[in-house]
């Protein structure tokens, strides 16, 4: 059994590499090149149809072994129109990017004609209606959605190969290991046909990556990236079929896990940043552009990151091709675990190295807790709308409730016979929000929440479930040892869901601030009350332009320490190695304190360096009222700070 592959593995590298420098010779002289620009890695015109020689390699080596072993392919006979079909899907698919490669097409016409081949293959009977049940035996029916899930994937992933063609030998390489996970699937599963199919497009991008790796002397182009899309497609497809494993739905997408992360980053991170960059004239552009702007290329692809952090073009590509080895693997092992909690665990682990993966890359635009994307949305919508946070506690109220009722019903089966969860839940919400609003928990202002407001949520959210105990006992008498513990467990969830959720903006302030990439980089000196109250009006304004960067402080008792996550450097001495760690443009003094002699040394230090010294001073003074006074009028009055000197004002002002 073990020849054939081999056979159909040798015959697709020998035809490509036979072909490849054919099409090389072809591409110069009809002009299929591909010219550098700003978007582009190479710096030279490079022969941009190696598509062709992909095509012949696949169409020939297919040719020759259905011949040599027709034993397997006898489902091409007893099912001709389909395979037929499909073989005009491929055909067009490859001649859609050929022309593309020939003469730039638009998107909308490269998109048309994709979906269109999509809807033929639909047609055909290579279709997603059913997936693995992952947590129980037997398949998922998604017939219902069949149609948008299939037509989705063959688009999505046939576009998503076009995507990472940024780097010599990368789609091929990647293109590569995704062919060789779906042969070990499909031999293993009986799938003969599959499996050689994918031997041999594997074995034909082999051929290819000899002229195709760095340097490389051929590109791939539409025509190549989207027919190895387009055969992974389909080939994940036909490979899961006869899959009965647990967790097997993720085999095709933990296979193709590169081209799929790449391509749901770029659409985020683009729509994202039209929603955080204005146009040059100031005006917002309309939704439909933004949708449409992110399918607009850029040059912010994964392998542009990577590349941006001064990793090498080679060693680019070969980090990338062992992250996709990875998560072949993981893939594999999916295909293999026989138990839930092992199929989680990979999961699990997987995700974390996706998400460290797509951390590290610095994306800003997905940076979406320390962007600002979400303060204005917490701002006019939900901080200020006593109606959007009525919605969430009723949201928490009823989460609270669930949870702590399937708790203690797992520890108390008997539970059920004093607690009714269908009759309980509405008499619990109507009484806990009731609570809510009678202790003034909507009239506190959460934007500027401090100890207080969390005190009083706290000691709210103790009433509340208060009251809930002596409305339940009310119903039915309650059991103690069950009821105290399903008090407690409400106590603990409500409380957890409606401070935290409240002190989400104050999160969102400080990781925008702490974060902000550009504005005026300042230390604070003075790590005592004045330099926190400056402190706090910076991280919980979004409208400055300061980036505070730490303190410091000549107590040296405080050296070390975090004021709200900044760090206080040390005293005015660790001036100039800070400055030259990480550029400062002022120094705010806060400390009233502050002894001459010191100040004479910052002041001296800061001029050297061309750094700015503001000094902010807050004093308090009794205004005498005389028997006589008038109150000015109201188009009189002229509203004043109340400071000790300019320079608080400049301060203020600023801030």
């Amino acid at each position: 059994m073990i020849v054939p592959f081999i056979f159909s593995f040798l015959l697709a590298v020998a035809i490509s590499l036979i072909a490849t420098p054919q099409v090389i010779k072809l591409a110069i002289k009809v002009k299929a090149t591909d010219a550098p620009d700003e978007r582009k890695i190479h710096h030279t015109i490079m022969p941009r149809i190696g598509g062709l020689a992909i095509f012949i390699s696949i169409a020939a080596s297919f040719f020759v072994v259905a011949m040599i072993y027709p034993e397997f392919f006898e489902h091409l006979k007893t099912d001709l129109w389909k395979w037929g079909v499909l073989a005009l899907c491929f055909v067009s698919i490859f001649a859609l990017g050929f022309w593309d490669d020939l003469k730039p097409l638009s998107p909308e016409i490269k998109f048309g004609i994709q979906f269109l081949i999509a809807v033929l293959v639909y047609f055909a009977g290579f279709k997603i209606s059913n997936i693995t049940n992952p947590l129980g035996e037997g398949m998922l029916d998604v017939q219902f959605i069949d149609f948008p899930l299939t037509i989705l994937w063959v688009v999505g992933i046939t576009n998503a190969f076009n995507l990472i063609d940024g780097l010599d030998g990368l789609a091929s390489g990647v293109g590569t290991i995704a062919c060789i996970s779906i042969f070990t699937v499909s031999a293993m599963s009986g799938q003969i046909g599959a499996a050689l199919t994918s031997l041999m497009i594997a074995g034909a991008l082999v051929g290819f990556l000899r002229y195709n790796f760095k340097p490389a002397r051929i590109f791939l182009g539409d025509s190549g990236s989207l027919i190895i899309g387009f055969s992974l497609a389909l080939l994940s497809i036909q490979s899961t079929a006869k899959i009965s494993t647990g967790f097997a739905l993720l085999f095709p997408i933990l296979v193709l896990a590169l081209p799929i992360t790449d391509t749901l980053i770029s659409m985020i991170r683009r729509l994202i940043g039209s929603f955080l960059y204005r146009n040059p004239g100031g005006k917002s552009s309309s939704l439909p552009r933004r949708i449409y702007g992110m399918f607009k290329p850029d040059k912010s692809h994964i392998h542009h990151q990577i590349l941006s952090f001064g990793i090498s073009h080679r060693n680019t590509v070969l980090l990338l091709y062992f992250i996709s080895g990875i998560f072949a693997f993981g893939a594999f092992l999916f295909t293999q675990i026989e138990t839930v909690q092992g199929s989680i665990t990979i999961t699990l682990l997987l995700a974390f190295i996706l998400v460290l993966c797509i951390k590290n890359l610095r994306y800003h635009e997905i940076a979406i807790f320390n962007n600002g994307l979400m303060m204005p949305f917490y701002e006019k919508w939900i901080l200020n709308r006593t109606a959007f946070m009525g919605l969430a506690d009723l949201i928490f109220i009823t989460i609270s409730y669930s949870f702590s009722y399937a708790l203690v019903e797992n520890l108390y089966p008997t539970v059920t016979d004093f607690l009714k969860f269908e009759n309980t839940l509405f008499l619990l919400l109507l009484v806990q929000i009731v609570m809510f609003w009678v202790t003034g928990l909507y009239r506190e202002k959460m934007d500027q929440l401090g100890i207080g407001n969390a005190l009083h949520i706290t000691t709210t959210v103790f009433y509340t479930v208060g009251a809930s105990a002596f409305v339940l006992s009310l119903e039915k008498e309650l059991l103690v040892m069950v009821g105290v513990q399903f008090l407690i467990l409400d106590f603990y969830f409500l409380l957890t869901f409606t401070l935290g959720f409240r002190m989400i903006y104050q999160a969102l302030s400080f990781w925008f601030n702490r974060d902000k990439k550009t504005g005026e980089s300042i230390l604070i000196y003075g790590a005592r009350e004045n330099g926190t109250t400056i402190l706090h009006k910076i991280i919980n304004s979004r409208n400055n332009s300061i980036k505070v960067l730490g303190f410091l402080d000549d107590d040296p008792d405080l050296e070390g320490k975090l004021i709200y996550g900044y760090p206080i450097l040390g005293g005015h001495w660790k001036l100039s190695k800070t400055h030259n760690n990480q550029k400062v443009d002022s120094i705010f003094i806060c400390d009233n304190d502050i002894k001459s002699e010191n100040l004479k040394r910052l002041r001296l230090m800061a001029q050297k360096k061309g750094i700015k010294i503001k000094k902010m001073e807050v004093s308090l003074h009794e205004i005498k009222i005389k028997p006589d006074d008038q109150l000015p009028s109201k188009k009189n009055m002229i509203s004043t700070p109340v400071s000790a000197n300019s320079h608080a004002d400049k301060v203020y002002t600023e801030l």
